[in-house]
């Protein structure tokens, strides 16, 4: 499949997750008074995910909506746009998670959750390095525990299954990574864990001051660890509109430095470098 065929099977599926989500809320809602369904549509100058770019520096379409019911218990779904260069065949990220969230006290509250990281048609296989480029899924279950307190939450989980398919084959030693190639996978990497402690304070009506301070451990790899941390400020204004902008800075391992593109092998970014971006959100 050519790149620009990936691309407009990507536009086409976010435009028609983003149509059915934006329908069908309303009519589940009527449906049953315990049931609430949230959705977001939002536009990022760059998807960063734990201190990395998800799209090559690119802007990304996000839309997501949630089933929530008065128990505590929710579903949802999530859906973005990302790049090929650093997630091989993947022009799409959907996410399915769920949970439990409950609280402790009035200002204490958990949240118990599983996410299901998805890449449809995208493998490892993909990948123009041969050599590198066994058939393997990037697709990632993941489970969290979650702990609130006020405007603080602390949060930890790890993956249950390889993160995001990296393995001995795809990312090894001396060969997976051109910016260190004394770093890469020696191992199983799977139950990969991370910590993240986040804060969101509203210091005036509508307007917030957000954080994220957080370590990802690639397990039984060298040289792929990554602490990353995020600062920013966000407007929310009554008719559901959140406009925000952050700044992003992680310890930027060398070898996501001068990252190789896997979709040509020829481009290269600094997948992890410091970045300030800019968000647009619309709730329903």
């Amino acid at each position: 499949m050519t790149s620009s065929s990936r691309k407009l099977r990507a536009a086409v599926l976010l435009a028609l997750t983003a149509t059915a989500l934006g329908t069908a809320a309303p009519a589940l809602a009527d449906g049953d008074a315990a049931w609430t369904f949230p959705v977001n549509v939002g536009v990022v100058s760059d998807y960063i995910f734990r201190g990395q770019s998800q799209t090559w520096g690119k802007p990304a379409l996000q839309v997501s909506a949630e089933a929530d019911h008065a128990s505590g218990a929710y579903v949802g779904v999530a859906a973005s746009n990302v790049s090929d260069h650093w997630l091989p065949g993947a022009t799409v990220e959907l996410d399915i998670y769920g949970g439990y969230r409950g609280k402790i006290a009035d200002t204490v509250g958990y949240d118990l959750g599983l996410i299901y990281y998805t890449y449809p048609g995208a493998n490892w296989s993909d990948s123009v390095f041969t050599g590198f480029n066994a058939k393997n899924s990037l697709n990632t279950l993941e489970a969290s525990v979650a702990f609130s307190y006020e405007w603080l939450t602390f949060k930890t989980g790890a993956t249950l299954t390889e993160y995001f398919g990296w393995s001995t084959n795809n990312s090894p030693v001396n060969g997976g990574f051109a910016g260190d190639l004394n770093a890469g996978v020696t191992g199983s990497t799977r139950y990969s864990p991370f910590v993240e402690l986040n804060a969101a304070y509203e210091v005036a009506e509508g307007w917030t001051v957000n954080g994220q301070l957080g370590h990802q451990m690639i397990r039984n790899s060298k040289g792929l660890d990554i602490t990353y941390f995020k600062a920013g400020v966000s407007k929310a204004f009554a008719d559901g509109w959140t406009v925000g902008a952050s700044y992003s800075v992680s310890s930027e391992p060398n070898a996501y430095k001068n990252f190789l593109s896997l979709a040509n092998g020829t481009s290269a970014s600094d997948i992890a470098r410091d970045k300030f971006f800019v968000s647009v959100n619309k709730a329903f």
